[in-house]
């Protein structure tokens, strides 16, 4: 019977002999040999199925190889540069999920993406519905990634990371048409059945009864093939990934009312539930469109990233201005940026000076100036100043995109609550289901007449979809929040640390100062004056990218004289300056005595240079605390946090620090294991560590602290090793922070209470026969709606800013203390 068929998974003509089958479910598929039988028996009993129902062509092999030419065009360099960014070797893109709907699709795509080795991470969010995936672009490219997930049974979508498009849009306009037929067509159902209902108590003709169920039948059938669509083949695909999610036992309510209605039609007999039918679906699909708006809503803070992103620039090319679109930028083009212009891709300033408002990306809202040799970033916006710049990063590779993939992967970013509530959800829907058959049983005994009618509100007063929401619908209402004030989050387990009242434990320099340290005298204890001295000092700290490095930025001649330079993390570096060795760094490391030169106990930072003979020259290095610093650590101790300063600064500059701060714990001199053990030691007793840094240095610590953030990181977003970001300087975003989480915990906790309070309460009612299944839809939609309405109250908490009175009053001291 299989003559002249091909190999069901490759295509190739099946060879003659003794045939060779698959068993895939119920059906047997011919395959050319056994190494397409294991790979098709593979994919059937991992659940992905769809690999054969979405091929446009057999594949010759189990490598994710894309036939489809629909996704070939996005290996094109100029969408690679759009879509794609590339870290460290590894590529990273964000990709909407068409057709992923509940906790059951995210569970069959993690596992898809899991079974392909190029991908390293993948992050999905099912309320999103937006990935953010990590791979190696060398063993996979970017259409076969594309491929791999349409086989999956979903449809790709590339977005640039942080930037709106008009898939939100489309999904909006959707889910409105199918609500908006459900609506219509659900109104006359109604009436048909008010009709029907009137007629069964005073009294109808059989010829009209018959008239009004048959087109109550046929009204209803494009609630069931449109409206009714996406309930429908989330529960299947829920089935097939063996991971039923909430979807199924509505839309098994829906189907079956609708076939039981249907037969009873038919025979000329019987109840119809074409009104429930409706109302089931009108009710799931204006609370989907709700929580669509209110996702979408959450989402406002990445679209705001890159909408004001211009189409078109000024390129310098030979002199000559030209007018290009944005998409044909390239890194090293030149490009004019005037007043009121924003800057297209991350660049730094040739010439010129800027005003650039940095809020969209930092929070800061004062205009910071950007004079020539420093960075500009995307999305800045000039507001006064003309300046010609060079772009360095274009596309998904500049600090704008990956401002917007740490909003994604945040949203993605699953807590234990939230992990907790899945795994809840999972199980319920199978207590849903057997409760149903046990309460079927139960009314089929007591009376038949009712039993359907009972099973069908039992069905739906239980669907577990508020449950599903609590966690997801509150973080990402509280990650755009944040984000609007410049606190970037990348993992949300910084909101459960935040709300747990933990210990900060802040660095010094860089952190709570303002990372902008100028030499303010150098002291020459050798035969080499001080200026070369210095120059010297600036050729090693070339290649640091500690906080100190900065004081010698821009004084040395060249670089060509500097080789072998090594970086010894907390201590200093060293290297060969015109064959010469020489270190830079704290006095014990430098050596040659430098521990015994006198030091003033005064708040400034002294580093050493020595050339292992002998010691050359003292710097001092000067750092002021930034402006908020005082109110932002007293705002933290009055929430609740207990604060802590260790840094490796020398013992009477963080003495100071702490003193101006108010904060009694400090310690000085400490090395990055000191940092280590110190954290631990805090941890084994139980206490919660929140390490604050500059993102850069100390990464063991801040990978070992329970959450880390790093400040004023907008530079160094894809090395740093933080869970959450501020790119800006305020230290007063922590305190929004730790406020946002106490509500998120809050409203988390109230979601999940309601939840199960309203099935612990709705369900006995549904299985006594004392709620309409009508009435259970109602109840449900509502239950959804109210937990998403719920998590919004966080995007209207009001934002945490130091007063100006205390800003300018360390300001006025610091002009005093210059004076």
């Amino acid at each position: 019977m299989n003559a002249g068929k091909p190999c069901f998974h490759c295509g190739e003509p099946l060879p003659g002999g003794r045939p060779i089958f698959a068993q895939l479910g119920n059906v047997q598929q011919p395959m050319c040999c056994f190494g397409c039988k294991a790979v098709a028996e593979f994919i059937h009993a991992s659940g992905f199925d769809a690999y054969y129902d979405h091929r446009q062509a057999p594949a010759t092999e189990l490598g994710l190889r894309v036939e489809d030419t629909d996704w070939q065009h996005y290996d094109n360099e100029d969408l690679l540069l759009r879509y794609v960014g590339e870290h460290d070797g590894n590529a990273t893109a964000t990709v909407e999920i068409g057709g992923m709907y509940c906790a059951a699709c995210a569970w069959l795509f993690d596992n898809g993406m899991s079974s392909i080795p190029a991908v390293s991470k993948a992050s999905v969010n099912n309320s999103t519905r937006r990935a953010v995936i990590h791979w190696n672009r060398n063993e996979l490219s970017f259409a076969a990634l594309l491929g791999a997930i349409a086989r999956l049974g979903f449809k790709p979508r590339p977005l640039v990371a942080g930037v709106g498009d008009s898939a939100g849009d489309q999904e909006q306009r959707s889910a409105l048409k199918r609500l908006i037929v459900a609506a219509a067509a659900g109104m006359q159902v109604m009436m048909f059945a008010v009709a029907l209902y009137a007629g069964a108590h005073y009294g109808i003709e059989g010829e009209i009864e018959t008239f009004l169920r048959v087109i109550s039948l046929l009204v209803c059938i494009p609630i069931i093939t449109y409206s009714a669509r996406p309930f429908f083949a989330s529960a299947w695909r829920g089935l097939r990934a063996r991971s039923p999610g909430m979807d199924l036992p509505v839309s098994v309510a829906i189907a079956a009312a609708f076939i039981a209605s249907t037969f009873a039609v038919l025979r000329g007999q019987g109840d119809i539930y074409f009104d429930s039918v409706a109302m089931f679906v009108f009710f799931l699909g204006a609370t989907r469109y709700l929580e669509m708006r209110a996702r979408h809503r959450s989402e406002d803070r990445t679209t705001a990233l890159a909408s004001l992103l211009p189409e078109a620039v000024t390129r310098i090319r030979d002199g000559e201005p030209e007018v290009i679109g944005i998409d044909r930028l390239r890194a090293g083009d030149r490009v004019m940026i005037r007043p009121g212009d924003v800057i297209p891709a991350d660049a730094k300033v040739l010439s010129g000076q800027l005003a650039i408002d940095e809020a969209l990306l930092t929070g800061e809202p004062m205009p910071v100036t950007r004079a020539s040799g420093m960075q500009v970033f995307a999305g800045s916006i000039n507001r006064s100043g003309t300046a010609s710049i060079e772009i360095i990063r274009v596309g998904a590779g500049t600090s704008l995109a990956e401002v917007g993939r740490l909003l994604e992967e945040a949203r993605a970013d699953k807590p234990a609550i939230a992990q907790l509530a899945d795994r809840i959800a999972g199980k319920f829907v199978i207590g849903v289901l057997t409760l149903t058959a046990i309460t079927g049983i139960v009314w089929l005994s007591l009376d038949p007449s009712r039993a359907f009618e009972v099973v069908l509100a039992t069905l739906v007063v239980t669907c577990p979809c508020a449950l599903s929401l609590a966690t997801p619908a509150a973080i990402a209402a509280a990650t755009s929040r944040l984000a609007r004030n410049g606190f970037l989050l990348v993992r949300s387990r910084v909101l459960q640390v935040f709300a747990a009242n933990p210990v900060f434990v802040f660095d010094k320099t860089g952190t709570l100062t303002e990372g902008q340290p100028a030499i303010s005298n150098v002291r020459a204890l050798g035969q080499v004056d001080a200026s070369r001295c210095t120059e010297i000092a600036a050729m090693l700290e070339v290649s640091s990218e500690h906080v100190l490095a900065r004081a010698f930025a821009g004084k040395q001649s060249s670089t060509a004289e500097v080789s072998d330079i090594e970086i010894d993390t907390g201590q200093g570096v060293r290297g060969r300056v015109a064959d010469n060795s020489y270190r830079l760094g704290k006095a014990a490391y430098v050596g040659n005595g430098a521990d015994s030169v006198a030091e003033p106990n005064d708040a400034a930072t002294y580093v050493y240079l020595g050339d292992g003979e002998a010691l050359l020259a003292q710097f001092e290095i000067s750092d002021q605390l930034r402006a908020d610093a005082s109110w932002s650590l007293e705002q933290l101790a009055r929430l609740g946090a207990t604060l802590s300063i260790i840094s490796g600064d020398r013992e009477a500059a963080v003495a100071a620090a702490a003193a101006s701060t108010g904060v009694t714990q400090w310690t000085a001199g400490a090395t990055p294991d000191d940092k280590l053990a110190h954290v631990r030691e805090m941890q084994s007793h139980g206490t919660q560590v929140v390490m604050v840094g500059d993102g850069i240095n100390d990464a063991p610590v801040l990978a070992a602290a329970d959450t880390s953030v790093a400040i004023d990181a907008g530079t160094a977003l894809a090395r740093a090793s933080a869970d959450a970001i501020v790119p800006g300087k305020r230290l007063s975003s922590l305190v929004d922070g730790m406020q946002v989480a106490a509500a998120t915990r809050t409203i988390i906790s109230q979601n999940i209470a309601w939840a199960i309070g309203y099935n612990v309460l709705a369900v006995p009612l549904a299985a006594s026969g004392m709620l309409a299944p009508w009435m259970a839809a109602i109840g449900m939609s509502a239950s959804s709606l109210l937990v998403v309405l719920n998590a919004l109250r966080v995007q209207r908490l009001p934002m945490a800013e130091a007063p100006a009175s205390s800003v300018t009053a360390v300001a006025q001291r610091r002009q005093g203390a210059e004076a």
